[in-house]
């Protein structure tokens, strides 16, 4: 008697909703609504029986086939505003290629508490690219529904793939993840900056003081909290003045340490 198939916790359509949702939601933060694609009605085209024989399961290949995508304008990807979490990018999964979806595979850890090494299966693909340490690579399991989530250079969780990008919207809205123009993003849990003082101001001119040519130290950190939020953060966000505004500092800062 055949074993009986698993059913997965999230359906194909469920799925590409949640990650929808999550890219409108970045959409509304710092990145464009027109970097949202979606799949034509009968999926991204690459994904066909003779490309993906062999390479993940069927609801693996149908999920993949379906997912909506965010594409990036940044120039690079060390850009924030090209990134969805901390020194990560996704994967442009839109065009099937074997070598960019099973990339990181090596960081795949399986079961935590064992000391073997583990095949990614084949209900679970990269889904982001983390890079450097603390770089953050994401690997969705559609058959558990669940994010896989490798620390680069330190740890590993997993978790509800609901549950997990509502959580990551929360670390946005709260500003403990800051993208910044033409700069990497900024994760305050990963900079040391401690807590923020009731009532505290940072100036322009204190920003403009310091010494260090290099953008993202604790002061830099603190004014462009600051500054998004003066520009509605997170719910009214005004996008484009925040970042003139930011960008123009940025420029003050370097030109005045050349000079």
């Amino acid at each position: 008697m055949p074993e009986e198939e698993e059913i997965p916790v999230y359906s194909a359509s469920e799925i590409a909703a949640v990650l929808l949702d999550f890219f409108t939601f970045l959409t509304t933060l710092h990145r464009h609504p027109d970097d949202i694609v979606m799949p034509p009605p009968e999926g991204w085209p690459s994904y066909t029986p003779e490309n993906c024989a062999g390479f993940k399961s069927d609801f693996a290949i149908e999920v993949l086939r379906n997912l909506p995508y965010l594409d990036s304008r940044a120039s690079d990807h060390s850009d924030s505003l090209g990134q969805i979490h901390y020194k990560s990018h996704l994967v442009d999964y839109t065009t099937f290629d074997v070598e960019l979806l099973t990339d990181h595979d090596y960081l795949w850890v399986g079961d935590q508490d064992s000391e073997e090494e583990e095949a990614v299966p084949d209900h679970a693909f990269l889904f982001a690219k983390g890079f450097e340490s603390g770089g953050r690579t994401l690997f969705l399991d559609v058959l558990e529904g669940k994010v896989f989530e490798v620390e680069i250079r330190c740890d590993a969780f997993d978790e509800d793939l609901e549950d997990y990008f509502e959580g990551l919207k929360e670390k946005y809205r709260n500003l403990e993840i800051i993208p910044c123009p033409g700069e990497e993003m900024i994760e305050i849990s990963a900079s040391g900056v401690g807590p923020e003082m009731p009532g505290e101001v940072v100036s322009e001119e204190e920003v403009l003081m310091q010494t260090d040519q290099l953008w993202g130290t604790h002061l830099d950190i603190r004014y462009t909290r600051q500054l998004y939020r003066a520009y509605g953060w997170p719910n009214a966000f005004r996008r484009d003045e925040a970042f003139r505004e930011i960008r123009g500092l940025i420029e003050k800062r370097k030109a005045s340490y050349n000079g």
